[in-house]
């Protein structure tokens, strides 16, 4: 007997030892979910559960096979599998290469590889379960009939085993088939069948179900328990297994067993012992048909009432149903000696070892509600209470420490504080208490010393310094001088109240009602990160740092955010628009049985000594190592593209290597894709590129779709890939090539077509034009001499008009400015003076107005007639405009030319006008400036004309020089 057992142990650990060293979580701590036709699935009775190497899992019904993608299924039925004779499916196998056989109830069977279905010939009966082999030939359980062997591209099936049941068939590593059957197992060699009768060790009963370990051994799930193969012989596995009718066989990637059953639900075997999960816990029902572990080392559970999943969640709880005194959890502590302590309630407990214990004691028969949990330098573990004060655990027990009774200001107690001077602080809900080492206490209320006496949170800085949350606002007791200094929250920030503290080396981090606060030790600057910065939720309770990241606390989950990246924000300088806030929202779908974390007293979560981090919530403590969320990101995450849509109508996926070719006129071109994680579906981000279109990846965040419209004709390439929250992009972008093709006028060919023809045409235009011409030339030619003379005495006519006064037949202001800006220059760089003259007639509108505007024409002609008779030929005279002139004195001075002003003004003076009217008399003023100390000919105007205006206001009849 000894030596069976010895034998049987040696076996255990063979299979075990298999496993990962990875830590197993019990069945009570996975996250559960269930899915049913409620939820998309055709039927309930799950038969088969497969996932293929591209990712996707297969549930076989007893209405058709869905495909889950980890958000929605896909229901393919007879409609979809070309020639399937089976509505109701019952065995999927997954092939080597990528392949997935689907066989049915009335014998069909069919191969779905690459995008396509190849409908295989049909089987005598129901088809419970096949294998291919290497040599590509298939193994048939078929129901009744027995066992069938199929040659590759054979329609022949060769019968092995009659006339009994089968239920599966399985290939060892030594190349032997072995078949589940009713009449027991049998083993095949060499097409030779051999029934293991009960003088190798197995009861004389049905076997529903085989597996291969990853260590080579065969297990046996039969109608009377589950049996392991040991040379020639067969063991029970466990004696509590061997009266379960086991329906299906997995082993997980620890090397641990499970065990579906036909009434008992699923079975678990490690080195824990047994675990049974079943209706009670969960379990859709507890008839249970399939099993399988994916790739992401979910456990997937198929039963006559839906498919059950259970999965390594980021968080798992601690409740009353583990041991928990109550679900309503206010505190928890990370004790030195490794255990955690949680505080809720009803009372206090211990969990270490996998264990919770609860905490003695109790006041007038109720348990006390723990608020606050501290532990003192020797290891002591103090609980702040409701009602009760401040307690101490000694030997488990509580010892009642301080009250009101006894000196407390309020038994209501939040906080709980050893200082480095071994003086204990208690927050409470009417002041801080300290009580120190000679016992004596002192009191700090509200009244003098406090923003307020509800006291939340404590801690200690490096300095010896320490800082008090309140219900209004942060002070901190300076050890030096002995009082409190107030911290005041910046204007605009509006926070109240303090839960929480966190110090590092440059700054405290406080959680608060209106977001997490920054404070500068050096230099008391505040920056908050709160709704506007982008965080989901405003209040705060706890602050735990690991690995780099924040874990903040609050009534809506758990938010991680990377330091870093909040540091980065909040160092963002003032106009410039920070980056967006990235941050990971935690709550009932990652496995929090309560999204609402309890934060009113601290601590209300901890770091553990393992990684792990605690939170205290309204149901229970939740649990996270943040190491396990690590990990999962690193597993494989297929990415597949799983429709193309042209207008909104969905078009066939392309083969292997293939195009999609799309007719022309295409206005709206979308695709959609997915990412094949069932941890975390709603949370994978995704990147798209179009090549050809922009050739750069576009962040799509948590969208599984991308929509082109009016692309023009031609060649793109359309790439998605996938990542999980917080993770790197991985190398699984999946890749499909799109060809829009072109109406006929828009090709090449047929634009060149064109261009020929109109080039073409232009030419026959061109020919034809030019013999007309040819043809007018002569006449043309005939005109364009005689006009060409006509234009050209018009155009002197023109052009001496454009320029000389019509009254006088002088040069006008055009033609003096034309010469000034012409020559000014050169008499400038030749250093040769140039004066200028501007001449005015006196009074000229009293003579228009007193002997009309006529005598004033015949003036204007006898002034411009002694200028031209007073003035050498180098001396140019101008029309100027109105009663002005201009005269230009080339290599003159302004002196020099004023001998000349001053014979011309005596002329005009003493000229005499009677003849035009009677006591008529007419006087000149003159302006002179020259180019002597000017730049420009603009300049020498204005000085002969401010000259003018100086002779004007001298008295008129007189020269003036400027």
């Amino acid at each position: 007997m000894m030596r069976q057992l010895g034998i049987l142990c040696t076996l255990f650990v063979m299979f075990l030892c298999e496993a990962q060293e990875q830590s197993r979580l019990p069945l009570s701590d996975y996250f559960s979910e269930t899915w049913n036709t409620r939820s998309g699935l055709p039927h309930n009775s799950i038969n088969s559960v497969a996932q293929t190497q591209d990712g996707y899992l297969w549930v076989a019904t007893w209405e058709g096979l869905a495909r889950f993608n980890g958000q929605e299924f896909k229901i393919l039925t007879r409609a979809h599998i070309n020639d399937l004779p089976d509505s109701g499916l019952r065995a999927l196998t997954p092939t080597p290469d990528g392949g997935l056989y689907i066989a049915g109830s009335r014998g069909g069977i069919s191969l779905y590889n690459h995008r396509q279905w190849d409908t295989k010939r049909s089987a005598s009966t129901m088809v419970n379960h096949l294998i291919e082999i290497a040599d590509k030939s298939l193994w048939l359980a078929l129901e009744n009939d027995g066992v069938f062997y199929r040659e590759a591209n054979s329609n022949t099936d060769l019968p092995i085993i009659e006339n009994v049941s089968a239920y599966r068939v399985i290939e060892d590593n030594q190349g032997v088939v072995w078949a589940a059957t009713s009449a027991g197992l049998y083993k095949i060699d060499n097409k030779t069948p051999t029934l293991m009768t009960p003088e190798y060790g197995l009861p004389n009963a049905p076997v529903y179900n085989l597996l291969i370990t990853r260590g080579g051994s065969l297990i046996v799930g039969s109608e009377k328990g589950a049996w392991i193969q040991a040379g020639n012989q067969f063991k029970p596995i466990h004696k509590k297994l061997t009266n379960e009718s086991i329906s299906s066989l997995l082993e997980d990637n620890h090397g641990d067993l499970w065990f579906g059953t036909i009434n008992k639900g699923v079975l678990r075997l490690s080195p824990d012992g047994i675990e049974q999960l079943d209706a009670n816990n969960g379990l859709p029902a507890n008839r249970t048909l399939s099993l399988l572990q994916d790739r992401e080392n979910s456990i997937w559970i198929g039963t006559n009432a839906g498919l059950f999943r259970l999965r390594e969640s980021p968080f798992s709880s601690w409740t009353q149903k583990r041991g928990l005194a109550d679900d309503y959890t206010r505190t928890v502590l990370s004790h030195s000696d490794g255990s955690l302590w949680a505080g809720g309630s009803s009372g206090l407990n211990i969990i270490k070892n996998n264990r919770a214990q609860l905490v003695a004691g109790s006041k007038e028969g109720s348990p006390y509600s723990v608020l606050s949990l501290l532990e003192a330098p020797n290891g002591d573990v103090w609980a702040g209470t409701y009602t009760s004060g401040v307690l101490k655990v000694k030997d488990n027990k509580f010892i009642p420490y301080l009250n009101r009774s006894n000196g407390l200001g309020s038994n209501e107690v939040r906080a709980l504080l050893f200082d480095s001077k071994k003086r204990l602080w208690i927050g409470s809900a009417m002041g801080l208490t300290r009580v120190n080492e000679d016992g004596s206490l002192d009191q700090f209320t509200n009244e003098k010393d406090l923003p307020s006496g509800f006291i939340l949170a404590l801690t200690e800085d490096k300095a010896g310094n320490v800082w008090v949350g309140t219900g209004n606002g942060v002070v901190v007791f300076d050890i030096i001088s002995e009082k409190f200094n107030t911290i005041d929250f910046t204007e605009g920030f509006s926070a109240q109240y303090a839960f929480g503290f966190y110090i590092d080396e440059t700054y405290t981090w406080m959680a608060t009602d209106r977001g997490l606060v920054r404070y500068e030790l050096s230099t008391s600057k505040m920056a908050m990160l709160g709704l506007e910065q982008g965080l989901p939720i405003d209040k705060l309770f706890q602050i735990v740092p690991s690995n780099g990241s924040f874990w903040l606390s609050s009534n809506r989950g758990i938010i991680q955010i990377d330091k870093a990246h909040i540091q980065s924000i909040l160092n963002t300088p003032n106009g410039i628009k920070p980056p967006p806030l990235n941050y990971q929202l935690y709550d009932e779908g990652d496995g929090m049985l309560s999204a609402q974390a309890n934060g009113g007293s601290t601590p209300s979560a901890v770091a553990h000594y393992d990684g792990s981090l605690w939170f205290a919530t309204a149901k229970g403590v939740s649990t996270v190592k943040p190491a396990r969320l690590t990990a999962s990101t690193e597993i494989a995450l297929p990415t597949i593209i799983e429709n193309i849509n042209v207008d909104g109508k969905p078009i066939a996926l392309p083969l292997l290597g293939e195009s999609v070719f799309i007719p022309p006129g295409v206005s709206r071109l979308s695709f959609h894709y997915a990412g094949l994680s069932f941890i975390m579906p709603q949370r994978l981000n995704f990147q798209t590129r179009l090549v050809g279109f922009n050739d750069s990846w576009v962040n799509r965040q948590h969208m599984t779709g991308a929509e082109y419209t009016n692309l023009p004709p031609g060649e793109y390439t359309f790439m998605v890939r996938a990542s999980y929250p917080n993770a790197q992009w991985q190398d699984n972008q999946q890749v499909v090539h799109i060809v829009i093709q072109s109406f006929f006028w828009q090709k090449a060919h047929f634009k060149f077509a064109v261009f020929v023809f109109f080039l073409m045409v232009i030419y026959g235009i061109y020919k034809y034009r030019l013999y007309h011409y040819k043809q007018i030339e002569i006449e043309l030619t005939n005109r364009v001499e005689k006009q060409t003379q006509d234009l050209q005495t018009q155009a002197n006519a023109f052009a001496y008009q454009a320029t000389h006064d019509q009254l006088t037949d002088m040069p006008n202001r055009r033609a003096f400015d034309s010469w000034l800006a012409h020559n000014f220059a050169t008499y400038k760089q030749q250093q040769r003076p140039l004066a200028i003259a501007i001449l005015d007639i006196d009074h000229f509108k009293r003579i228009n107005d007193n002997w009309s505007h006529i005598v004033g024409d015949k003036v204007i002609c006898t002034i411009a007639t002694i200028l031209k008779n007073g003035c050498h030929e180098d001396q140019h005279i101008a029309r100027w405009g109105g009663e002005e002139f201009t005269i230009v004195f080339p290599d003159k001075t302004a002196l020099q030319a004023k001998e000349i002003c001053e014979t011309l003004r005596k002329s005009i003076e003493h000229y005499d006008f009677s003849a035009f009217g009677e006591g008529l008399n007419v006087t000149a003023s003159f302006g002179l400036s020259d180019s002597t100390s000017v730049g420009d000919y603009d300049r020498l105007l204005s000085r002969a004309d401010q000259a003018l205006y100086k002779a004007k206001n001298s008295g008129r009849n007189c020269t003036e020089i400027i």
